[in-house]
């Protein structure tokens, strides 16, 4: 018993650091309506701040590159190191609240979402450049004398960090019950509209809150640093399991997300005693994957709607496209690729094939993100599942290819099903957090699994044959061969057309209604229902398929390949080229992706490589704010195609019957592009 109640103790110290972040991210959604999965990211930066300073005396500024250090003499001791950390804090709160949150009060769910990914992936690609990968650990913070509880010795400074934590959580419950501050905030989330008419400025409340909440995130990655090893991925991840700590305090309460952020350090800590107990539990993983359960218990039996506020302008999501003519585009596709494919040779070939790879992943997203609104942060688990049967299929059973690849694509459906359940009763912001945790437990659960991931090491994939023929990317002195690409175009050039016809498609059109508006949708007969499951099943198919192709490539597939952060970058590139558009998807893989084209020809030629996820996370964030729609919508105009690009694809494709395109405005005020015919387009 006395072991029990020592791992319980023990878990005071990961739960009182859920709870600051939690407690920061009530703020931040009180105030703003954002749902900031950066605040792990933050906290993580906060504290390499602390600890450079603690060490080495240099103050760590948020860029690469250029000089990105001031040295404030020799290492300081634990006061003034945190005093400046927290002034630090301070500051960057402020400019991070007005460089990218402030225009995004009005934006949609979706926008924001996106935004908050890029300042994730900006803070740990800089950390990353700055500091490496190699955990680091650090001196004590609080007082370390233990305390006897019933005979039991505890770490002292588990039990500060969770007297500080309470502490905290009565001070903002009193503030903002009592104080003209708190009941401000308390009428701007009621309703802003109203907040607006009695001379509120939702600006200045909402700059206070997020000031107070990077507060939070930065003390709790420097009270944290002692007790877990400080690198820039699990700290970026610390937001899962506070994530669940807010849900359960519903976005509002401070003090039951304290208490429910202490509640699911304790568990997971109990977890580990019981692991060593109960032989028979999972050993790997089962602490990680607690809160994914705490979450999609919360979300499904309690699932309020977390967008319910008065805003005060007009929502507008990613514009629509729509192929007018995908059958000519394809072929037209096709025979471009095999002329780059033989121009291309050794490692721009290899990156060509690469760019191809994630073309095919990114449609998953087109389908799901842009198609119907719906958010997912998980759709590289489901093609690392999808790649992983591959390996046991192809190389232990011996299968074909193609009927493996089919398989395995077919594999990922049923994550996709299950995953799509919860989209049933939440949608936008709450559905991304879902599917968030639901990859940092894939990661835990399903990829730390050396049975079925072959542990560190991988697994090898076999070379595709058809009928004989080696279709595999190396034979002998030969790589990459050509005979690999034209297979790749095949494949992925037939999943672009087959969304292509989705699009134009009467099912299509469902799908644009319930995007545009679920109650409307359902008020004309459409089944939202089925609708919702089907897409997140087609968007799994094409996850897995594109898995099965990026295991092909590779000739061999590892768990660190399909992470939760490959999920959020894999959004990142496909919002920023256009969510909306199957052209997105191409750009997203030519352009945006860090092995594709464009950007290996950078390296190659600039060696910036090593800066593309920091690229990646300013332009998202950049176009978040500026121009939601992507890069494809510039390239193709906001009414299909360019003057430039319609006049060359009629000289090159004759003109036969051009369809009419009409404007049809969605009532989530996205611009949808769709054409006139003998189905009429719902306008609801």
């Amino acid at each position: 018993m006395t072991s029990y109640v020592l791992f319980l103790l023990l878990g005071l110290g990961a739960g009182s650091v859920y709870s600051l972040l939690g407690l920061g991210m009530v703020l931040k959604y009180r105030s703003t309506g954002v749902v900031d999965f950066a605040q792990g990211a933050i906290a993580m930066w906060g504290a390499y701040v602390f600890l450079r300073l603690r060490l080495t005396g240099k103050l760590e500024l948020p860029w690469f590159a250029l000089p990105h250090e001031i040295s404030l003499g020799t290492g300081m001791a634990i006061v003034p190191a945190l005093l400046i950390t927290l002034v630090y804090g301070t500051v960057l709160g402020l400019v991070v609240f007005f460089l990218v949150y402030r225009p995004l009060l009005r934006a949609a769910p979706l926008t924001k979402v996106c935004a908050s990914v890029g300042v994730t992936l900006f803070f740990e690609a800089v950390a990353v450049l700055n500091f490496g990968t190699t955990a680091t650990s650090a001196p004590p913070v609080l007082p370390s004398k233990a305390f006897v509880i019933s005979g039991v010795v505890i770490p002292g400074d588990r039990i500060w960090i969770a007297g500080i934590v309470v502490a905290i959580a009565v001070a903002l419950t009193v503030t903002f019950r009592y104080t003209r501050f708190g009941l401000a905030t308390r009428a701007g989330a009621e309703n802003e509209m109203g907040a607006a008419l009695i001379g509120l400025s939702a600006t200045r409340i909402a700059a206070r809150n997020w000031v107070l909440a990077t507060l939070l995130a930065t003390l709790s990655g420097v009270l944290i640093t002692p007790i877990s090893s400080l690198d820039p991925t699990s700290y970026t991840l610390f937001v899962v399991p506070a994530l669940g700590a807010v849900l359960i305090g519903r976005f509002e309460s401070f003090w039951i997300t304290t208490a429910a952020g202490l509640g699911l350090g304790i568990v997971q800590s109990e977890l580990v005693k019981l692991q060593t107990v109960f032989t028979w539990l999972p050993q790997q993983g089962l602490s990680d994957g607690v809160p994914f359960l705490i979450i999609l218990v919360t979300m499904s039996l309690a699932a309020k709607r977390l967008g319910a506020r008065g805003a005060t302008g007009t929502l507008r999501n990613p514009s629509l496209g729509r192929p007018t003519r995908p059958g000519a585009t394809a072929l037209l596709a096709f025979a471009v690729g095999v002329v780059v494919l033989v121009a291309l040779h050794g490692s721009l070939r290899a990156a060509f094939m690469a760019s191809i790879v994630t073309v095919c992943l990114a449609l998953g997203l087109v389908v799901l993100t842009g198609y119907v609104g719906q958010v997912s942060l998980a759709q590289m688990s489901f093609a690392g599942f999808g790649a992983f049967v591959l390996s046991h299929l192809g190389h232990s059973v011996g299968m074909p290819f193609f009927l493996a690849l089919l398989i395995s694509a077919l594999s990922a459906v049923p994550l996709g099903i299950l995953m799509g359940l919860p989209a049933l009763r939440v949608r936008g912001v709450n559905l991304a957090v879902v599917t968030l945790a639901a990859a940092a437990a894939m990661d835990a659960l399903v990829f730390s699994s050396v049975k079925f991931t072959g542990g560190l090491g991988g697994r090898k994939i076999g070379s595709p044959e058809l009928f004989g023929l080696d279709l595999g990317i190396a034979k002998g002195n030969s790589y990459p061969r050509v005979v690999f690409g034209v297979m790749l175009l095949v494949v992925v050039i037939g999943a672009g057309y087959c969304v292509a016809r989705l699009r134009t498609s009467a099912t299509g059109r469902m799908l644009v209604a319930v995007r545009s508006n679920e109650r409307a949708a359902s008020a004309v007969g459409i089944r939202v229902a089925p609708v919702k499951l089907y897409v997140f099943a087609l968007s799994a198919f094409l996850s897995g398929l594109g898995g099965g192709l990026l295991a092909y490539e590779q000739s061999s597939v590892s768990s660190s390949t399909f992470t939760a952060q490959a999920s959020l970058s894999l959004l990142a590139l496909v919002y920023v080229a256009g969510v909306g558009r199957i052209a997105g998807a191409v750009v997203a893989g030519i352009m945006f992706a860090s092995d594709g084209l464009f950007v290996s020809f950078l390296d190659k030629t600039l060696h910036v490589g090593q800066y593309q996820t920091v690229v990646a996370g300013i332009a998202l964030a950049l176009t978040a704010i500026q121009n939601p729609d992507g890069v494809a919508s510039n390239m193709a105009g906001e009414r299909g195609p360019g003057p430039r690009v319609a006049a060359l694809r009629d000289r090159i494709i004759p003109r036969r019957h051009r369809p009419v395109v009409l404007d049809v405005p969605g009532q989530d005020g996205a611009f949808v592009e769709d054409v006139a015919g003998p189905t009429p387009v719902s306008r609801a």
